[in-house]
């Protein structure tokens, strides 16, 4: 397996021993896990979830990343059917939303998302998130960038990030435990007290940001669109290259579930 290098920073780890105990198994040897979150729309019979773990199963090099994966779920159902699906589940009891069919592509679109992340980053842990309407068809992890804090697909190339919008956004990033990335989620903390409307900004609305990178002196990988697209791209592209595909151009559920099926189908052929 492809491995990120972990990080020297240390600090006292929140207490959270359910979820510790589950990064802790699903950790690779340097100390990062792969995290993606569903409600109950999303993990059902035929559902997202069912297309997402079958992506890893049948995708180039992926079938063991199975083993450090962990699937959040936003809901008491959503959990029921997780821990029919996969062995590693985990109930995010402080969610309050469920990702639904409104906005469900947005990285870390509320505030949950964004304390969730923090509390991995802060047990140690680097973490690979990626949304749960995300095929993947190879392993990505050679595309993170082994020394800077975060790698992440917005759908634009590093000169041009200004240009991201919500469903542009490839539904996969990278970040690393480290002071950087640990204080970037404090400082998003307090922005929930003094603008409680920035909640929905997407990862890659952070990112982009200029008091956040320059701030920080944080480093930013901008993972390639040729490889990370949206299912929209994925017919202009060199298909010999695509890693995933997220199915951020369809709004509903159903949509995204009857188009990713056919993806996948294709690819067993």
């Amino acid at each position: 397996m492809s491995t990120i290098r972990g990080t020297e920073f240390s600090h006292i780890p929140p207490e959270s021993s359910g979820l510790s105990s589950l990064l802790k198994e699903a950790a690779t040897e340097d100390n990062t896990v792969i995290i993606t979150m569903v409600d109950r729309e999303w993990a059902k019979p035929a559902s997202l979830l069912d297309l997402f773990l079958e992506s890893f199963r049948i995708g180039e090099r992926t079938k063991h990343l199975l083993n450090h994966l962990i699937v959040v779920a936003l809901d008491n159902q959503a959990l029921r059917y997780c821990r029919r699906a996969h062995p590693r589940c985990y109930l995010h009891t402080g969610s309050g939303k469920k990702i639904g069919s409104v906005n469900p592509d947005g990285l870390i679109a509320g505030w949950n998302k964004k304390a969730l992340v923090k509390e991995i980053l802060e047990l140690g842990y680097n973490m690979i998130f990626t949304e749960a309407d995300v095929i993947w068809l190879r392993n990505p992890l050679m595309h993170c960038h082994p020394h800077n804090s975060v790698s992440v697909a917005c759908g634009f190339s590093s000169s041009d990030q200004q240009h991201v919008t919500a469903e542009n956004t490839g539904g996969f990033f990278y970040a690393k435990s480290n002071e950087i990335t640990i204080d970037m989620f404090k400082i998003l903390n307090v922005e929930r007290v003094l603008y409680p409307s920035t909640g929905n900004q997407s990862f890659c609305d952070i990112v982009k940001r200029e008091d956040v990178i320059r701030g920080l002196n944080m480093k930013v990988t901008y993972l390639d669109d040729d490889n990370f697209v949206r299912f929209c791209q994925q017919n202009r592209q060199n298909q010999s290259k695509i890693t995933t595909v997220h199915a951020s151009c369809y709004d509903d559920t159903k949509s995204k579930v009857q188009y990713l099926k056919l993806l996948l189908q294709d690819r067993k052929i």
